[in-house]
């Protein structure tokens, strides 16, 4: 897929110096700056999933650790 995106100049230069930096092309390393923060917006998601089910449970979940 073709994508044109507009960053401020900012943030195209540190992409860019980190890019030369790890011998990548800017584009692939805008690919791994979205993969790292579509992972962490997952696992922040299933965080939170999992504290509101020990909060709806923790009666049950204190009772079954006795």
């Amino acid at each position: 897929m073709e994508l044109r995106l507009r960053l401020p100049d900012e943030v195209h230069s540190r992409l860019r110096v980190v890019a030369e930096e790890d011998g990548n092309s800017l584009n692939t390393e805008i690919v791994i700056a979205i993969e790292e923060h579509l992972a962490r917006r997952q696992t922040s998601a299933v965080r939170a999933i999992a504290r509101k089910v020990a909060q709806r449970d923790a009666e049950l979940l204190h009772r079954l650790s006795q």
